[in-house]
């Protein structure tokens, strides 16, 4: 990382208590400006040309604390703009549960301290999606996500259900069909939960979507990564 970004990574960190400390005088200890909050952004996508994704969940926390904060000052004043922040805010609560995420299966290991953050996140973000009377498919996917690999199945299957139902596409629609199915696998692997799988998993690939055959593959890694797990305990 170079000395530029190195100084605006640390201004964020000597700016973060701002966000709490938003009474004293010191301009150290003053909430974050606009400015540092472009270049909070500035920051993350330099930080993933670079490939240093593990720093990203950080500075992404620094980002949802100050929208946050935004929110709670402009909420009564200005609920539009609240509501703008919101879905800002939705983003970037999903940007955190999607890097601590295990199921992708190309981001290496991933601490358990890491996973229940991005839960968290996860949780906020749907949260902020009901304050803006604007849920997404997407986030209660994370939501989902998140459950089934804390192996709250019950809860994965409800999150994928929501999502099915609101999904605004048939690619959406199919895929969300296929997270529930292997939810219900790896909760109780039988005949009936393997064919159910098969019959998801097929539709879904055979979809004429271009991104099909790649939300197909992202079942198998997940299916493979959880039973592993299953395997070592």
């Amino acid at each position: 990382m170079n000395r530029q970004l190195v100084k605006i990574f640390l201004a964020m960190f000597l700016t973060f208590v701002g966000v709490i400390a938003l009474n004293s005088e010191e301009l150290a200890l003053s909430k974050i400006s606009d400015e540092e909050f472009r270049q909070m952004g500035e920051l993350m996508r330099e930080l993933r040309n670079i490939k240093k994704d593990a720093l990203f969940v950080p500075v992404a926390r620094l980002q949802l604390l100050y929208l946050d904060n935004q929110i709670e000052q402009v909420k009564e004043s200005d609920p539009e703009t609240a509501n703008k922040m919101r879905k800002f805010a939705r983003g970037v609560a999903y940007n955190i549960a999607s890097f601590t995420w295990p199921g992708w299966g190309n981001t290496g290991p991933i601490s358990s301290e890491a996973q229940e953050l991005g839960f968290s996140a996860a949780r906020v973000g749907l949260e902020y999606s009901k304050a803006a009377d604007d849920i997404t498919s997407n986030i209660l996917w994370i939501n989902g996500a998140h459950a089934l690999s804390a192996k709250q199945f019950e809860l994965a299957i409800e999150r994928f259900e929501a999502a099915h139902q609101i999904a605004s596409t048939e690619i959406d629609k199919l895929m969300q069909g296929g997270w529930i199915a292997l939810t219900q696998l790896l909760k109780r692997s039988d005949e009936e939960t393997e064919k159910a799988f098969d019959t998801a998993f097929n539709n879904l690939q055979s979809s004429d979507h271009e991104y099909a055959e790649f939300f197909a593959s992202q079942l198998t890694t997940a299916r493979e990564i959880f039973t592993a797990e299953d395997t070592d305990e």
